[in-house]
């Protein structure tokens, strides 16, 4: 044999003997559409009337050390709901979204540190398991916040990555070298220790490698460790922002792998329990959030909220209902069976009592509004009250107000600035014009309705000073009519009925409805 014939016949058995990585076959969009065909949160939305957001610091404190926690929110269950149907003393709310309960070095815990934990200013798992178990006896389905797009940079994860470790190298998006070829944009790229790592929302809060498959089963672990606690759903956060455009090569096709990434997750968790709620925060215009909605069962309407202030604000609507429904009918364009998650505003906006100036009316406006819609409402912790709030981020945030006093169960973490004069719970809840009694008979007026509930939803051509609709179910239809402007209005509806509910003064005689302003109505056989 020539030293040629021998040198490749050495080459090919070399190479035969070095192990290749091996090629990761994941599922495509495709096939996870079909194997996620039928998937729904029916059985969810058939339990879950109202829902109500706690940002946990901020909600009830139960030892008296100034921070909210878990047995805070044990302890005043029943004031959301106590279990017994045959009482309207309660909010009656029948789901809870907790913000994130992990370990973290910051007040808001948007940066996790262990995710199989609960932050000891909160409590112990311990604790997660009573209020697992209490919210179970009350009928209370239980959301929680996960945070999978980054970690605290405090993160044994992140750490262990940036001291060279190459296992958790591969959990975080990190480079030697940001080529200007590659990386044109490096906006969110942090440096550190002479390695460049991607942390869009602050270089805090490095992000995950959701290309990583050992990143992936990781996830999928947590997923299943808080359903075995119980939990009932789960709301992930900045659902987008897995695949950044900037995190990773220039040309990279980041929708969709963000698409299939969470098509993945649900396939994954329907696959352990097909009632489990996945809910998300795509915070886009309809037309930009619908492709994400079929890796979700739901996703929060931001588009109506804003749709609802506005209107409310300016005192007219213009095609109100066939703006929702285009909306509405781009997300389910995608996703057959999508649920709207609906809402007036969040943790991270300036609160609804504060966008309207204080003006109570129009508050309590806002809220009848969204009850009758279509989807399941979600309250932002006293919004029920008419808190006030208004950036930094801390001032929408602020402790909820049980008594007047300055000790628990007010978890004051932060003083009142801006509620200082906000009228406590124990005074509102015996008062029948105050705006917990309004938020109290709203919730039971709606869960006590299937047409509220589940009904579909068609305009009514009246004034652009009022906003009408009829809701339809099972051959039951409900006409609703809400007064947007500071003056009554007069409309004749061309039927009659009998009201079973109101807001405000209203007259209806025979045909001819008039509403005092402000006024909200509900009209049916």
């Amino acid at each position: 044999m020539n030293m040629k014939k021998l040198l490749l016949v050495l080459l090919l058995v070399l190479s035969a003997c070095v192990q290749k990585e091996p090629t990761i076959q994941r599922k495509t969009v495709d096939e996870l559409a079909a194997l996620l065909e039928g998937s729904n949160a029916d059985k969810f939305a058939s339990e879950v009337s109202v829902a109500y957001n706690i940002f946990p610091i901020s909600y009830a404190d139960s030892d008296g050390d100034g921070t909210g926690d878990l047995r805070g929110i044990i302890d005043h269950l029943d004031v959301l709901n106590d279990g017994d149907p045959s009482t309207d003393t309660d909010l009656g709310i029948t789901a809870i979204w907790l913000n994130p309960i992990h370990p973290s070095k910051t007040y808001h815990k948007y940066d996790v540190i262990d995710y199989y934990a609960i932050d000891p200013e909160f409590g112990t798992l311990d604790d997660f398991q009573d209020l697992s178990d209490a919210c179970e006896e009350r009928g209370i389905k239980l959301i929680i916040d996960i945070v999978f797009n980054h970690t605290a940079d405090d993160n044994p994860w992140f750490i262990k990555a940036m001291s060279g470790d190459e296992v958790y190298r591969d959990y975080y998006r990190i480079e030697e070298k940001l080529t200007n070829a590659e990386y044109p944009n490096k906006t969110g790229w942090s440096f550190r220790n002479s390695l460049a790592y991607y942390a869009s929302f602050w270089d805090q809060m490095p992000e995950l490698n959701a290309d990583s498959e050992a990143v992936r089963d990781e996830m999928k672990k947590i997923l299943s460790f808080w359903m075995d606690l119980g939990v009932d759903g789960f709301r992930y956060d900045a659902a987008p922002r897995m695949y950044d455009a900037n995190e990773y090569p220039v040309g990279t096709g980041t929708m969709e792998l963000n698409k299939q990434f969470w098509m993945e997750m649900k396939e994954y968790v329907k696959s352990e329990d097909p009632d489990i709620l996945l809910l998300a925060e795509v915070w886009m215009p309809a037309t930009q959030a619908a492709p994400y909605a079929v890796g979700f069962d739901s996703m929060f309407n931001f588009d109506l909220a804003t749709g609802i202030v506005n209107t409310v604000m300016q005192g007219y609507q213009t095609n109100f209902v066939a703006t929702y429904l285009n909306g509405k009918n781009v997300f389910t364009g995608r996703n057959e069976n999508y649920l709207d998650s609906t809402f007036l505003t969040n943790h991270d906006q300036n609160r609804v009592m504060s966008v309207l100036g204080g003006n109570v009316d129009q508050a309590k406006l806002a809220a009848n509004i969204l009850f009758t819609l279509p989807g399941i409402p979600f309250i932002y912790y006293g919004e029920e009250l008419g808190m006030v709030g208004a950036k930094p981020d801390e001032r929408i945030r602020e402790p909820y107000r049980w008594t007047s006093q300055n000790d628990a169960p007010n978890a004051l973490w932060e003083n009142w600035e801006l509620n200082l004069n906000t009228t406590p719970y124990e005074q509102q809840t015996t008062d029948e014009d105050s705006m917990f009694s309004l938020y109290r008979r709203l919730v039971h007026f709606r869960d006590a309705s299937d047409v509220l509930r589940f009904g579909d939803i068609q305009s009514l051509t009246l004034s652009n000073k009022v906003l009408g609709f009829t809701r339809t179910f099972e051959g039951k239809t409900l006409t609703i009519v809400h007064n947007l402007d500071r003056f009554a209005q007069t409309v004749d509806l061309n039927d009659s009925g009998t009201i079973l509910y109101q807001h405000g003064d209203v007259q209806l005689v025979s045909t001819v409805l008039t509403l005092q302003p402000y006024a909200s109505v509900v009209i049916g056989d």
